[in-house]
């Protein structure tokens, strides 16, 4: 209670302060210019009072978003699903790793990749709410584990570890944590948008 009430007598005075150079800084004649534009425009009535003109709002065009409104909220496309700042898109079709991250790549995408639980937890409610218990994951060992987003490898959640000179592909299991296996399988597949591709 005490921090929150110095911190709110903190930003109360760093307000206080960049409000007063704003109005040094601000000349005379901007004054005079915002207060004729903010002069509210009055009309007499049929009994002689005056009364303030009502402004009729701007209307927008259909599916036109606000300018203030703009650029803050982003939607997926269609059957891709938001989480934090991505969209994921679950893939049903079995494929082999290298053909789901072809896929991917062709809906301007990259396989899906997990840097903490909360991450891992939503790729697993994907995949289980599709039915399936596996899918491709954009994990693959190359000189040492990565991901194929560029994304750093910073985060382990190893459920089965097997030998990477066979099994050099990894997947989501709705059961536990990830595992590698044979890049061959036909799995279903994950697929992730950041922010600038949806």
């Amino acid at each position: 209670m005490k921090t929150l009430l110095l911190l709110t007598v903190v930003l109360s005075s760093v307000l206080a302060v960049t409000a007063q150079e704003v109005e040094a800084v601000e000349p005379v004649e901007g004054k005079q210019e915002l207060q004729e534009e903010n002069l509210v425009s009055v009309a007499e009535n049929e009994a002689g009072e005056f009364v303030p003109e009502a402004e009729e709002p701007e209307m927008l065009s259909a599916g036109e978003m606000a300018p203030s409104v703009k650029g803050r909220f982003f939607v997926c496309p269609a059957g891709w699903e938001r989480y934090k700042s991505s969209c994921y898109l679950y893939v049903s079709a079995g494929k082999s790793w290298s053909n789901a991250a072809a896929n991917c790549n062709n809906l301007g995408a990259t396989m899906a990749s997990a840097h903490d639980l909360f991450e891992y937890s939503f790729l697993q409610q994907l995949t289980r709410r599709a039915g399936s218990t596996v899918a491709w994951m954009g994990g693959l060992y190359f000189q040492g584990w990565r991901w194929v987003d560029q994304s750093p490898w910073n985060y382990n959640f190893w459920s089965a570890h097997h030998t990477v000179s066979v099994y050099q592909c990894l997947h989501v299991k709705t059961s536990a944590g990830w595992a590698n296996n044979n890049c061959g399988i036909t799995w279903p597949s994950i697929c992730r948008k950041g922010t600038d591709g949806c």
